[in-house]
């Protein structure tokens, strides 16, 4: 990348890598540069063309949905289609509804709200849906809980309590998928202690990756 960057938004659509916010726009490069875009066969970074009005510099959550790429600021979000080149604002529903950092399956986004329960946002339908099915599977609170897509399944980790060996990390494997009426349904696969971390120790973010 062409600045320095920390808290800023990435993802990946049609094979390229889209990183942007993290830096102040205190100078030319790093408003230029706001919005950057890799291409890995070219060996590249190339700046995006971005509104000055988009350019805030912490983003907390990001997301590729619809061939579009989401990300969260402060307060709102927004939205760059790398196809048209055009930049938009997130929806309040979206805006209202994404809490932590969440994953998307199957063009829904999940999160952990803080009502304890996984929800889906679905763009086409512009709504938030509850995960169903999951009640007696997974604890009533998941702490510090965060979301990947791997293989095409939800997987859920989060934190157990602190004991005097540290803290244990938990993992839950979830086949998501609609049902006849349009409603998430979610079956637990497994679900079991992964890790155990020294005492003070907390998930930051979990990524699936393909070896």
């Amino acid at each position: 990348m062409r600045v320095g960057r920390e808290f800023a938004a990435a993802g990946v659509v049609n094979e390229k890598i889209y990183v942007l916010g993290g830096c102040l726009v205190d100078c030319w490069v790093r408003s230029k540069n706001w919005a950057e875009v890799y291409d890995p066969l070219m060996g590249l970074w190339t700046p995006i063309e971005s509104p000055i009005e988009v350019r805030e510099k912490w983003m907390h959550g990001s997301a590729v949905m619809g061939g579009k790429f989401y990300a969260m600021e402060d307060r709102g979000g927004v939205v760059f289609d790398p196809v048209e080149e055009s930049w938009g604002y997130v929806s309040t529903e979206l805006d209202m509804g994404w809490r932590g950092r969440a994953a998307v399956v199957d063009e829904v986004l999940y999160c952990y709200d803080y009502l304890g329960k996984i929800r889906g946002f679905d763009v086409k339908e512009c709504k938030w849906k509850e995960l169903k099915g999951l009640e007696k599977d997974l604890p009533k609170f998941l702490c510090g809980a965060t979301m990947a897509n791997v293989g095409g399944k939800l997987f859920v980790v989060w934190e157990g309590k602190e004991n005097g060996n540290g803290v244990e990390i938990s993992c839950a494997e979830v086949e998501v998928h609609k049902d006849s009426c349009g409603g998430l349904r979610g079956l637990l696969m497994w679900s079991q202690v992964i890790l155990a971390l020294p005492r003070g120790s907390s998930v930051v973010h979990c990524l699936g990756v393909g070896l």
